[in-house]
Parts: C-alpha cells; structure tokens; sequence
C-alpha cells in the first residue's frame, strides 16, 4: 500500500513541477514560480521522505 501512495505522489509532485516548468518557460522567473518551485521541495521532502519509513512496530 505504501508503494501505492508513494507512487501516486510521485506522479502527482511530477506533474505539477512540469506544469510549473512550462510556466516558468512561458513566463520566466516570477515570484509565483519560485514559490511554486519551493512549495514542491517541501512536498518532495516531507511526503516523500515519510513515505518512505517504515512503520513502528
């Protein structure tokens, strides 16, 4: 189940980095882009590295 979820996320933390990709492509740097980009390695690093303990016994 956990790797279920983890790989749910990875799609979905990839999809939106791509979307901001193509905004930051289209756009160039903004501030909402390099919030975007922050608020995404937050997600990454908190979700993703939750994900990925494993459970206490």
């Amino acid at each position: 189940m956990r790797v279920a979820v983890l790989t749910i996320v990875l799609l979905f933390i990839t999809g939106l980095g791509v979307l901001t990709g193509l905004d930051l492509a289209r756009n160039g740097v903004t501030v909402v882009g390099i919030l975007a980009i922050l608020i995404l390695v937050l997600f990454l690093v908190g979700i993703v590295g939750a994900l990925r303990q494993p459970p206490r016994e």
